[in-house]
């Protein structure tokens, strides 16, 4: 930092020196630390601190970082929750990463087998009520099944803000295991000893016992699909 004329500094905090009797003083923008366990943080809320010492009042302008922005505009971490989901409730699971987002059975396929893959999809009932309808990744939902099924008068696919508040997670990572309690679970999805869903995030996908599906869900096994 280049000293003013007329100026002379002064230490008024280990690691802080600042100039005095400076009147550019209020353009000074940067604090050198002398060590890391020195450095003071100043709270992002303000942009400038007055130091008064010996009749001297000072002003520093601290640097801002912008890291408390970045940290409340993180990402949630769906996978994590769901993580800690299974754990409380004792099942065994086994997550597997993608590198990006999985938005189809093919791009799950390059690492799992495709038969074992199922899809929770989240539905809306006439009763505005929303509907988990568990079945193998390759089969189609029908709407008329449920309909009579659940005795609705219509059923229809819940828009992407409707899945993420009734289940809890984003489109394309709905996991079995959420906050919706009216679930419907396809017959065929017995097939398999385990089981690969969404795993929360997009980009995972989540192994698990079919078995456990079954005692912790409760849910009506009956045929919607074609």
């Amino acid at each position: 930092m280049e000293r003013q004329p007329g100026a002379h500094s002064r230490i008024v905090h280990p690691g802080l020196r600042v100039l005095v009797g400076c009147p550019n003083l209020s353009k000074t923008s940067e604090t050198i630390p002398s060590s890391s366990k020195q450095t003071r943080e100043l709270s992002s809320r303000s942009r400038k601190a007055q130091i008064t010492r010996g009749g001297d009042k000072i002003s520093v302008h601290p640097r801002t970082t912008g890291r408390l922005d970045e940290l409340s505009q993180a990402k949630p971490n769906y996978s994590e929750h769901l993580r800690t989901t299974l754990v409380s409730k004792g099942i065994w699971h086994r997550f597997i990463q993608f590198n990006e987002s999985v938005r189809t059975v093919e791009e799950a396929a390059r690492k799992v087998s495709a038969d074992k893959i199922i899809k929770s999809i989240v539905l809306v009932g006439s009763d505005k009520k929303p509907i988990l309808a568990i079945l193998p990744a390759k089969n189609k939902i029908s709407y008329k099944k449920i309909k009579t099924l659940l005795k609705v008068k219509d059923v229809r696919l819940a828009q992407p803000d409707e899945v993420l508040e009734h289940s809890g997670y984003p489109v394309g990572g709905v996991p079995p295991f959420n906050k919706i309690s009216r679930i419907l679970l396809d017959p065929t999805v017995q097939r398999n000893a385990r089981s690969i869903a969404g795993g929360g995030d997009p980009d995972k996908l989540v192994e698990l016992e079919t078995r456990d599906i079954l005692e912790f869900l409760d849910p009506i096994i009956a045929d919607f699909s074609v």
